[in-house]
């Protein structure tokens, strides 16, 4: 039988932009400054995010992470505040670790608050530089999503989409806040974004090597935080998200002609999908083994009816008949972290977006964070890339890939809106990656060279959201503050978000500083944090509550717009602050702002009558 010719060859043909949409940007560009601009960005980020941990005060959480970190390493338990897994606490705390910091009274079983009072009256003038080292652990994770973020765009749209992308990461200030603090959210950022490059290299070329690095992340990255579970189902969806469209097609007439053995053909493809669930069964099984192997095996095997639990969905679980006597193949401090975070999740709590306070979340909560947190460039270019998603045909690669981030970057903000722990966009954190590779897209528009006057203005559009995209680090420190123009920037936030979207104590060393400058020997002080503030210096007492007297008083923004919650009594101990227990400053005028956290207001005894007229007024009314 005569060999059948080949088909003809021919040279790859330019891609050339068509007159009413954007050319696809080629990936093989090559480009001498490439690299250097990828470093000039994320050193830039870098140095900004040390110089604020050099100046912030131990944010409200970050209080106890680190000093529960040191404990570990010098207890070698892991039930300090089982909700977090230990790594990112075990990593921060390295440096305290080696240097010789004291983690206080370990011996004891504390409340959180109080081991990181330990840990502070252990170290006294030495804990500051102690909360610099542990944060100096957690910048380099921006640095690493960063090159993520660059290696993945590159891949997909391109070199200049690549720059796109890591400008776009390092100038949001939502990011280079949290790489700024001992947390856990960037840390998940950083092995969500890792955990999905993977995916997608696995997804487009399914190897045994690329199974095994997809589950070590997968892994890795719910021992960052518990939310990173999300990604098990996620990425099964994820994965058929990319493959679809690119199974074997059905034998042509034309190839059994040529001698194509149809029989032979379903067998490949039967070997393939065999493959496949092999390999999937080994990455869903290295995941497990990586969790495990964090909290070194302890419990691992447990009997559900075995374990101690105390949320309702856990405890409902107990009583499915034959569940009770089945093995947990999950360490047992792990299974308790769930039973916390399930804890928590039926709690309610007081949420606040747009002046309104409420028990029930809102449904647009963290669509609004994300419309006010991000800087307005990243916002426009996700718009501009929206555009180019829907040009190419359903089940084209470019289709495929917009389809995948944006999947990707939603689920988590899905998700968190029917929660009640509405508390700050940290909590979807993960999704800024994304939005940035997505973002990248509008790279298309660069290269276009038609005359449509619609798309000479996306371009004219793109170039300036490019240039003005590093005024979204004007408010140098104060990045955790930052609004956009749309929320009336920093100073306007407060009307839209609370909490750690704008103040998380993390001026309490700024005000020290004011109130020094003023001569302000004794200040009404509510502040959000869980610093206390005598151990810096700062002589206060408890403001009064409801209703207002003369004197000099700082008050946490949180605490202006009304939030409940806690703070230090003039003996130092905890006390719980009412739903508007301070919200009657929102009357007066601060004598000025501190990092736009802290208000801090100078009351005269004018003040308070004209405070007390008004209240009769509306009070008549």
């Amino acid at each position: 039988m005569p060999k059948p010719a080949s088909g003809p060859t021919s040279s790859p043909t330019p891609r050339l932009p068509v007159a009413d949409g954007p050319a696809k940007p080629s990936s093989d560009v090559s480009w001498r400054w490439f690299w250097p601009f990828v470093a000039i960005c994320l050193v830039l980020q870098a140095v900004l995010a040390v110089d604020c941990a050099r100046q912030w005060t131990p944010t409200h959480d970050e209080y106890w992470h680190l000093p529960i970190g040191l404990r570990m390493w010098k207890s070698g338990r892991f039930d300090d505040d089982v909700i977090n897994p230990p790594p990112v606490r075990l990593w921060a705390a390295i440096p305290l670790a080696l240097g010789g910091a004291k983690p206080g009274d370990i011996d004891s079983r504390l409340d959180v608050g109080d081991i990181g009072d330990a840990f502070w009256k252990a170290n006294g003038d030495q804990s500051r530089g102690w909360f610099f080292w542990g944060r100096l652990m957690i910048v380099p994770l921006a640095t690493l999503t960063g090159l993520a973020i660059v290696v993945w765009s590159r891949s997909w749209y391109g070199e200049r989409a690549a720059l796109i992308s890591v400008l776009l990461w390092a100038c949001c200030p939502t990011a280079l806040a949290n790489s700024a603090i001992v947390t856990h959210d960037l840390a998940l950022a950083a092995f969500w974004t890792l955990t999905l490059l993977a995916l997608a290299r696995f997804a487009e070329r399914p190897t045994w090597r690329r199974a095994i690095l997809f589950g070590v992340l997968l892994g890795l990255t719910p021992l960052t935080k518990l939310t990173g579970l999300i990604l098990v189902p996620l990425s099964v969806v994820l994965w058929f998200v990319l493959r679809w469209g690119t199974g074997t097609r059905p034998i042509s007439p034309v190839a059994n002609s040529i001698g194509v053995n149809p029989a032979s053909e379903h067998l490949a493809a039967s070997s393939r999908f065999r493959t496949t669930f092999l390999q999937w069964v080994l990455a869903i099984s290295v995941s497990l083994v990586v969790i495990n192997a964090c909290y070194l095996f302890r419990g691992t095997g447990t009997p559900l009816g075995g374990l101690k639990l105390a949320s309702s969905r856990l405890q409902a679980a107990q009583q499915v008949n034959g569940l009770t006597s089945l093995p947990v193949l999950l360490p047992t401090d792990f299974v308790a972290a769930l039973d916390r975070l399930s804890q928590d999740l039926e709690r309610r709590h007081p949420v606040y977006l747009d002046g309104e306070w409420s028990d029930r979340p809102f449904v647009r909560y963290y669509a609004a964070a994300l419309s006010y947190k991000l800087p307005i460039s990243t916002l426009i270019l996700v718009l501009v890339s929206l555009m180019s998603v829907a040009r190419p045909r359903p089940n084209s690669q470019d289709w495929r890939h917009g389809v995948f981030l944006l999947i990707a970057a939603s689920i988590l903000p899905i998700l968190a809106s029917g929660s009640s722990n509405q508390i700050g966009i940290r909590y979807v954190l993960p999704t800024i990656p994304l939005l940035c590779v997505f973002a990248s897209q509008s790279a298309r528009w660069l290269r276009f060279e038609g005359v449509s006057l619609r798309s000479v203005w996306t371009k004219r559009l793109v170039w300036a959201m490019l240039i003005a995209a590093p005024l979204s680090l004007r408010f140098h420190p104060h990045h955790l503050a930052y609004f956009n123009v749309i929320a009336g920037g920093p100073l306007n936030g407060r009307w839209h978000l609370v909490d750690s979207n704008l103040d998380w104590g993390q001026d309490l060393y700024a005000l020290k500083t004011y109130l020094d400058q003023q001569h302000v020997d004794d200040v009404g002080l509510a502040y959000f944090g869980t610093v206390s503030s005598d151990s810096i210096g700062i002589k206060s007492h408890v403001p009064p509550s409801r209703f207002p007297q003369a004197g000099w008083y700082a008050i946490s923004a949180n605490f202006v717009q009304g939030r409940p919650h806690a703070i230090r009594g003039d003996d130092g101990k905890r006390q719980n602050v009412d739903l508007e227990q301070f919200g009657y400053f929102r009357f007066f005028e601060p004598v000025t702002t501190i990092g736009y956290s802290i208000y801090v207001y100078r009351i005269s005894q004018q003040d308070v009558a004209r405070y007390a007229t008004a209240l009769q007024q509306l009070q008549r009314e």
